[in-house]
């Protein structure tokens, strides 16, 4: 189905999660910021939210924001695009690919990962370059966001990815995107901080994700063990800190892609 037209957004002090009569369909995921914790629904929630609360002493309701979906940072109009021989489209829509292009259902949620994103798109295109030229059977997807990065692995052959993704939202609507693609089987979803996995095995290392994130990983030998890396989240402006890291390490550049000011490496060990 389509995305909801509004998004409903309770604000809780303390740190909660939803009872399974509140995360039903309707539940789009949950936002923690400090004390604080944002749930996100895509119908009206106040009654029930206030009772769960007023019963439980779970945390303390705060507020209500309604926004329009298409005002929400993620929420761009999706539509049909090919990126790399990949056909993206939204689960809304027939798919209609050109010869050889491999089918990827999608939605966006309200987390980042539609393929629209420069970012994307350009590990989109390393990405087949690696499979083009040593094809791995496991991959590790470290910030997976909506899982575009995982699924695109699969399709391209890859037997297993791990993808870890420490925003919830991103985790509902990755998993939801896992099942739209039928691919229970071959990506694992793991909730929690990216740095905290990077020891996990896989011939392919892909980590869409912050500058300091990067660099953490960089520093991290148990990290730096696998032939073929992707690394993109990396601004013009930040090339130079990440390469200095880089140069650093074991790792050596083979190519770089940029659209827009964001920018997209490949490097290998």
């Amino acid at each position: 189905m389509p995305p909801p037209e509004k998004i409903f957004v309770y604000e809780i002090q303390g740190k909660v999660n939803p009872p399974p009569g509140l995360a039903g369909d309707d539940f789009l995921g949950a936002w923690r910021e400090g004390d604080y914790t944002y749930l996100f629904f895509g119908a009206p929630k106040e009654g029930p939210v206030q009772v769960w609360l007023q019963a439980t002493s779970a945390g303390q309701y705060s507020s209500e924001t309604v926004l329009n979906y298409a005002d929400w940072e993620a929420g761009q109009a999706l539509k049909p695009t090919s990126v790399a021989g990949f056909h993206l489209c939204p689960v809304w829509e027939a798919p209609a690919p050109a010869p050889g292009e491999l089918v990827l259902r999608m939605e966006p949620g309200l987390a980042f990962g539609s393929g629209y994103h420069p970012t994307s798109r350009l590990c989109l295109q390393l990405l087949r370059r690696v499979f083009d030229q040593d094809p791995p059977r496991q991959v590790l997807d470290l910030g997976t966001g909506t899982g575009i990065l995982s699924l695109a692995a699969v399709s391209l052959g890859a037997n297993r990815v791990v993808a870890v993704e420490y925003n919830e939202l991103a985790v509902r609507t990755a998993a939801r995107n896992v099942r739209h693609n039928h691919r229970q089987d071959q990506i694992f979803l793991i909730q929690g901080d990216a740095r905290d996995f990077a020891h996990l095995p896989g011939e392919l290392a892909l980590a869409n994700i912050h500058l300091d994130v990067l660099l953490d990983l960089l520093a991290r030998p148990a990290f730096l063990t696998r032939p073929w890396y992707i690394f993109s989240g990396i601004l013009g402006t930040q090339m130079e800190s990440f390469r200095r890291a880089l140069a650093a390490t074991p790792l050596k550049e083979v190519a770089a892609l940029d659209e827009n000011m964001w920018f997209a490496l490949l490097a290998r060990k």
